[in-house]
């Protein structure tokens, strides 16, 4: 992998990086409830929280698929001779960036988790109303999304975000995060204090589910000065890949995340329309004003990685630790330690094919490749350490 753990380490615990211009605003509004102490902001304030660290680390975890083609997956891959299905069936299995949980090593989770740990902890160093509307979304957005790399990554192999649960409550909805003394749930945050908190749509394409079917993971941190040019790249990716936008049985469905925000379209569902329409590219074919309620695409809950939910080898084994049991009753190790799963290999084919259509379009500057190597001997960088 590719971040640098030595150079987290010098950087980890220097969020404040001081004081720069702000930015224009964004719009402001009122949590209710216990979450009303986060409605306070300092429109003046030239405060800005400094996310370096959480850069690299995505930057090394984070396998960058690139828009959408919206070319459905057909069918369900399966590995000839076998029983099992490594792939979901979802249209949607190969959009969206991807996290890779099956390489990372204790290092990596201990620094998510210290990270994650430094970001709670940050309201008692500087009071989040001291900060500007855009440093507050920053970092809120940054929170939520390493809050769920941490848990997925303590959970790994996971294959669908939505059968985790924590304390015996659904993976979005327990309290499992401590702001300025307030015990908040990943939804407390996504639907409450941000959805709630700013007027403008683009706030919903910042949260990473942990799953296929939600917006996009980045590979860099969202930050003060460019959060709403990131959530407007992420908001496009989303629009027009077919999770966002689908033609299904000749009739247009959306997203259901649209449904959970629908408070940010007052005149439903002719504003969300717009929101669409203004955003929508590849998709605009596909996109005619709505006809009453809107229908809805099948939210896809498979995690976001690479393998489904599998591991691979076993750290230090010489084979699977799972079984293939083939039609005549043989069995044999289902996975090659020295090699990337199907799902794996077919979405980087999917990828790489991707990149070269883009190339004869002369629009190569939307997809990003990143080679992962599998080899555990290939991941040292150039100075022998392992990353």
């Amino acid at each position: 992998m590719s971040v640098s753990i030595q150079a987290c380490r010098r950087l980890a615990g220097a969020l404040l990086a001081g004081c720069a211009l702000a930015v224009a605003p964004a719009a402001f509004a009122q949590p209710s409830g216990e979450l009303a102490r986060f409605a306070e902001a300092d429109d003046t304030s030239r405060i800005v929280i400094d996310y370096g660290v959480w850069s690299e680390l995505l930057n090394g975890i984070v396998f960058d698929v690139g828009h959408s083609n919206r070319r459905p997956a057909m069918g369900r891959a399966q590995i000839t001779g076998s029983l099992i299905s490594p792939e979901t069936s979802s249209r949607y299995r190969y959009e969206t960036n991807r996290v890779v949980y099956h390489l990372m090593e204790d290092d990596h989770r201990e620094l998510i988790s210290a990270y994650r740990a430094e970001l709670e902890a940050l309201p008692s160093q500087v009071a989040l109303s001291s900060l500007n509307p855009n440093e507050q979304l920053a970092y809120w957005l940054n929170l939520h999304n390493v809050v769920v790399i941490d848990e997925l990554a303590s959970r790994y192999p996971v294959t669908r975000v939505n059968s985790q649960r924590i304390n015996g409550e659904p993976f979005h909805d327990a309290k499992i995060i401590t702001v300025d003394g307030v015990r908040l749930s990943l939804n407390d945050i996504r639907l409450r204090i941000v959805g709630e908190g700013w007027s403008d749509p683009l706030v919903m394409y910042g949260f990473f589910s942990g799953a296929i079917g939600g917006p996009t993971v980045r590979n860099e941190a969202f930050s003060g000065a460019r959060v709403w040019t990131q959530l407007r790249l992420n908001a496009r990716e989303f629009v027009n890949g077919l999770r966002g936008i689908d033609t299904n049985r000749r009739r247009t469905m959306i997203s259901p995340v649209y449904a959970e925000h629908r408070g940010l379209f007052p005149d439903w569902p002719m504003d969300l329309y717009a929101h669409l329409a203004g955003l929508a590219d590849s998709a605009s074919d596909d996109l005619a004003p709505f006809d009453g309620e809107p229908a809805y695409v099948n939210y896809d809950w498979a995690i976001a990685d690479l393998t489904n939910g599998r591991k691979g080898c076993n750290s230090g084994a010489d084979s699977s630790p799972l079984t293939v049991v083939s039609a005549r009753g043989s069995t044999s190790a289902a996975i090659d330690c020295n090699v990337l799963p199907l799902q794996a290999r077919t979405l980087v084919e999917v990828v790489v094919a991707r990149r070269l259509e883009f190339m004869r379009q002369g629009r190569l500057g939307q997809v990003t490749v990143r080679d992962i190597p599998t080899n555990p001997d290939a991941r040292r960088d150039e100075d022998g350490d392992s990353r």
